[in-house]
């Protein structure tokens, strides 16, 4: 179990399958607070980083960006604002070996609260250069908060890391 056979034209030999898959990294609870936050996780096995964002919301009287901030750098902003009341959908795929990273979103929308609904009017928002070499980072962490400080009220961000 766990092995293959590999050969070069002459010879073989038995090779070891590596390990790969996703782990659950965390969960980022956006019913309170200005910003949350998952602390201790080690990027160095992992490739990808992904964040569901689930109908996360604010209470403030203006338009917000979300923002994510990967191993301790600055919040940066991703997506089209929400207004007050809306909330924001989508998923947002970082690569640690590239630095880049894409939120297909989905804003402007009442919450969901009951049974499931079409969210229509989306977009896609792609960042580049978040970090540098955030692949070694082993004990780090991944912030979410909206522009401007203002309080969550909805929702939440499931954090993965694809291997």
């Amino acid at each position: 179990s766990g092995k293959y056979l590999t050969t070069n034209g002459s010879a073989s030999s038995w090779g070891t399958v590596a390990v790969g898959g996703v782990t659950h990294l965390g969960t980022m609870t956006t019913t309170g607070g200005t910003s949350q936050t998952i602390d201790e996780l080690d990027f160095t096995d992992l490739n990808l980083l992904i964040f569901i964002v689930a109908q996360v919301s604010h209470s403030d009287g203006t338009s917000r960006k979300l923002s994510i901030g990967i191993a301790g750098g600055a919040n940066l902003a991703i997506g089209d604002a929400v207004t007050a009341g809306n909330c924001s959908i989508g998923q947002y795929t970082f690569d640690l070996r590239s630095n880049i990273g894409h939120f297909a979103q989905s804003p402007g929308n009442a919450p969901i609260t009951s049974g499931s609904a079409f969210v229509g009017g989306g977009t896609g928002h792609s960042r580049y250069l978040i970090g540098t070499n955030l692949r070694s980072s082993s004990s780090t962490s991944v912030t979410v908060a909206f522009e401007g400080g203002v309080t969550f009220d909805n929702g939440k961000v499931e954090v993965y890391g694809l291997k």
